[in-house]
């Protein structure tokens, strides 16, 4: 580099200083477009949110300047510098829904005590518009690099990557490439994942006391905070005596309710990142726990309740019961999420989000997984595996991130193991790289998400940095 690194961290000091006022502002509009995953429409695969999200950020780049591509109505890309990029950007501007427990409006930015709420703040609105602004400091600071940099925002990241996936089908990633989607000081392996889907049916039965639905969570990836049962047949003092209790041995808090001539019981526990469920606490096992030790009739319905709670048991996030737990030095512990469960007079269906070390990818999981599941009468309906991804920690890339980080932090820099999947999964030499720090819980996929504002600003300057010494 021609400068040396002093000029460089001075210059791009100046440039935030007149600009972090605005870079919150633009996090602001794009925290009000609710980019949450809808019914598919011409020119919205993800639905009409994530078609607006990526239409603002379009406009807020263009205005800049920047040339701004569109691939498949799913992702944009904007570049600066010559030829091909050496260094990829890669984040996502969709969300997951907002669920319950919010103290401010999740769709609209609040600003309090040097934090910015909303959902998106930090998963992954606010590290986008962190990365964009980088672009545009290294383009008025440093305007004749060497080497080209690419920014890509997709759309899909929280329903399953299939837009990246699609994106790097039809174009090769830069050679180095990094997502603000995870957590600092820099993840260089990301275990694998499987979903699984599953499905059981049966004839209606009438006899008392009975479950007549169950309803719980809302996405594969986020460990519920809320589940509901209608059930008949019971008097309300007999229920109240099981939620005391499974109250205390589950630390949900279950209560119940008179709905018409039947009992509506209601769980509430604590949401989280699937690929940390244990920081959770699942209120739909945590009410099937309760269902399944209360004296129902005997049913097939309710045999299926109570196999549902041998397969998965509260508080068992390592899959022992399913007979899957695992672990290795490099990537850690098997995680497993119980996400979503719906069950009705007839049926029901339900999906597990398990996060898998790199031991994993050398076995039969699927097939273990499914034998548990069937060997309890339920059908297992979908699967799907993706391999651990591991970047070593000695690559050239790695450790200019790891500098830049030291340097502007003044903490430690080393590399992590997380249960959580980013978009460079699938891109060899793929780092993740912020932008929450260490020993702050920033409450990503639950209530009152947020991003600090000076953990943004020095994030958005650490990108421009990186860019710099990659590229100048």
């Amino acid at each position: 580099m021609e400068e040396n690194a002093a000029g460089y961290r001075r210059r791009i000091d100046e440039w935030f200083d007149e600009r972090s006022d605005e870079m919150i502002e633009d996090l602001g509009r794009l925290l009000e477009v609710k980019s949450v995953m809808g019914p598919p429409e011409d020119g919205a695969p993800y639905g009409t949110g994530s078609r607006r999200v990526l239409a603002l950020a379009r406009s807020m780049m263009e205005e800049r300047g920047f040339v701004v591509s569109k691939f498949e109505d799913m992702i944009i890309t904007a570049d600066l510098g010559p030829g091909p990029p050496l260094v990829g950007i890669l984040a996502h501007l969709d969300v997951v829904d907002a669920g319950v427990g919010w103290e401010t409006d999740p769709f609209r930015m609040t600003l309090r005590d040097g934090r910015i709420y909303g959902r998106g703040a930090c998963d992954d609105k606010g590290p986008s518009v962190a990365a964009m602004y980088a672009m545009y400091c290294v383009r008025d600071i440093c305007p004749g690099l060497s080497h080209g940099v690419r920014l890509i925002l997709g759309s899909g990241e929280e329903v399953g990557c299939e837009d990246i996936g699609k994106y790097l089908r039809k174009n090769a990633p830069p050679a180095h490439v990094f997502t603000p989607d995870a957590e600092y000081p820099l993840v260089n392996v990301e275990k694998g994942r499987l979903t699984l889907f599953f499905h059981a049916a049966w004839d209606k039965d009438l006899a008392l006391p009975r479950v007549i639905s169950i309803t719980g969570g809302r996405t594969i990836n986020v460990v519920p905070n809320r589940a509901r049962a209608v059930v008949e047949g019971f008097e309300i003092s007999e229920v109240e005596a099981f939620c005391r209790e499974y109250s205390e041995k589950t630390g949900a808090v279950i209560s119940v309710a008179q709905d018409g001539e039947r009992l509506a019981i209601s769980a509430e526990g604590k949401a989280t990142h699937a690929a940390k469920p244990g920081k959770g606490n699942n209120a739909q096992t945590a009410l099937i726990e309760m269902l399944a030790a209360m004296p129902f009739a005997r049913s097939k319905g309710f045999g299926y309740i109570r196999a549902l709670g041998r397969l998965i048991p509260h508080g068992d996030y390592y899959g022992r019961a399913l007979g899957i737990a695992m672990s290795d030095e490099l990537s850690g512990g098997l995680t497993v999420n119980f996400g979503v469960l719906r069950l009705s007079e007839t049926e029901l269906s339900g999906n597990l989000d398990s996060r898998t070390p790199a031991c994993a990818d050398e076995i039969d999981l699927p097939g273990m997984a499914r034998a548990a599941f069937e060997r309890e009468g339920i059908e297992v309906t979908a699967m799907k595996q993706a391999h651990c991804h591991h970047t070593p920690e000695d690559s050239p890339f790695v450790q200019t991130l790891l500098r830049v980080y030291e340097e502007y932090t003044g903490n430690h820099g080393e590399c992590l193991k997380v249960g959580g999947q980013t978009y460079v999964h699938e891109i060899p030499g793929g780092v993740a790289f912020g932008c929450e720090m260490p020993g702050i819980v920033y409450n990503a996929h639950g209530a009152n998400e947020f991003i600090g504002v000076d953990e943004l600003v020095v994030s958005a300057k650490m990108f421009a940095r990186v860019i710099l010494e990659m590229c100048g």
